[in-house]
């Protein structure tokens, strides 16, 4: 599979995630192209989000997640970010930039890609900008 077939599935999370009464967010985690982690996310507010279910699934499966990589439909909020860096993630790929969503869902007004470039080591963060719309649509179901 690729990035865009991999972003679909943690779409479709999301999907289930409004679908259960929760923030419409949905992720999962990818290591050596298999799935470990596929997550949806809290009630909002709420803190367990679907990036930090997902990240604490597949640390608890398989330990530090170099070479893994976070598959979000919305660009992680900072502790999220933060989160997926602690764990050994080090490629993080997203649908929804956060410039496209309401304040309210983001702690702060930071713009991460300029906090992923001061990290003590990179972190490849890539937003596929032609799966937003179908992110967006789930997004506002809410």
């Amino acid at each position: 599979m690729n990035d865009k077939e991999f972003l679909k599935l943690a779409i479709k999370q999301s999907e289930l995630s409004a679908k259960q009464g929760r923030f419409p967010a949905g992720a999962l985690i990818v290591f050596r192209d298999e799935i470990v982690a596929s997550e949806t996310s809290d009630i909002y507010p709420g803190y367990q989000h679907a990036e930090c279910r997902a990240i604490d699934d597949a640390f608890q499966k398989i330990g530090k997640l170099t070479d893994a990589t976070l598959y979000t439909s919305l660009e992680p909020c900072l502790m999220c970010l933060t989160r997926a860096y602690w764990s050994g993630i080090r490629r993080i790929v997203f649908a929804i930039s956060k410039k496209k969503v309401d304040k309210q869902d983001y702690e702060g007004q930071q713009d991460n890609r300029e906090i992923v470039k001061r990290l003590n080591e990179p972190i490849e963060y890539l937003q596929i900008i032609d799966m937003e719309n179908e992110a967006l649509k789930v997004l506002r179901t809410r």
